[in-house]
């Protein structure tokens, strides 16, 4: 791993001093959704005082479960070098980490090392896709229970989301002990957050009580705007929430990642690729405990 200059250094293992910094990984790739994710993740960063590690893997074991004759030794130097100039341009403290995988015994040991807010992804234009995101998603969550933001290539709305909206059901919720993604939403402050859920019938309660337990999660400021809730017919969950996203004009998504939900499988991994995969903003996954 390296820290890039000419930014303050930032140790590899985090002490004590430094311990409350947030930080994000991102996975890094020199094409172009890895280079908007990095983007992406140095401007949500700067309000934030965030810093960034750069994680390249040569295989993306997450993405493919396959395994290649590990690199030569000035191939890595190189790739070293062309890292240390993309994080060179960077506004915020950058560190570089290599990974031959992304097996679950890395993600652990890069989480316990720098005990990250987020865990930032590109998503390439449709056409282009060539891995499952809905499987990586949930391989992440399922391994560090670690909030995962995914950025869509062709975005170039605000990282500092200015409309929010939470799909939510009306099951009871809680969030992880010390989960981090309240802090970055209560720093950042989004001027309007809205509760969407999807039913292919009418049932107010169900929206009654998803903005109950949305509001009573910690996961927003309570001296924030007001919240509101607003539901969508679908038979398809990830169709009703598309829909919500074209409607209310939300420049950002947040999916919480439960085991069980009463949306007919909603974290199912089909669901899941659907809604990663065409979502027009910016989606947060946000691990979460049934109350």
């Amino acid at each position: 791993m390296m820290d890039t200059p000419p930014k303050p250094a930032t140790s590899a293992e985090p002490t004590a001093a430094d311990s409350t910094t947030i930080t994000f990984i991102v996975l890094t790739s020199f094409f172009p959704e890895s280079r908007r994710a990095v983007q992406f993740a140095n401007e949500l960063a700067a309000p934030l005082g965030a810093r960034l590690v750069l994680l390249h893997s040569n295989h993306r074991g997450l993405l493919r479960k396959t395994s290649k004759a590990p690199a030569d030794q000035q191939s890595t130097v190189y790739l070293e070098q062309a890292l240390q100039e993309m994080a060179a341009g960077l506004d915020s403290p950058t560190t570089i980490e290599l990974a031959t995988d992304l097996f679950p015994a890395v993600i652990n040991d890069l989480a316990r090392r720098y005990h990250p807010a987020l865990f930032v992804l590109g998503r390439p234009h449709a056409e282009r896709a060539d891995f499952d995101l809905g499987a990586a998603t949930l391989d992440v969550l399922r391994n560090v229970e670690l909030p995962l933001l995914l950025v869509p290539q062709s975005y170039t709305g605000p990282a500092a989301p200015q409309h929010v909206a939470i799909a939510a059901d009306a099951e009871a919720f809680a969030l992880p002990p010390h989960a981090l993604a309240p802090h970055i939403l209560h720093k950042l402050r989004p001027q309007r957050t809205t509760v969407i859920t999807a039913a292919a019938m009418q049932n107010d309660m169900a929206c009654a009580s998803a903005l109950h337990y949305v509001g009573n999660s910690g996961l927003l400021p309570t001296d924030g705007p007001r919240l509101s809730v607003e539901g969508y017919y679908a038979i398809h969950p990830d169709l009703g929430i598309l829909e919500a996203l074209a409607s209310t004009k939300a420049d950002c998504l947040i999916l919480l990642a439960r085991r069980r939900s009463v949306l007919g499988g909603f974290f199912h991994r089909s669901i899941t690729s659907q809604l990663l995969m065409r979502s027009p903003v910016p989606v947060l996954v946000v691990p979460a405990i049934d109350g």
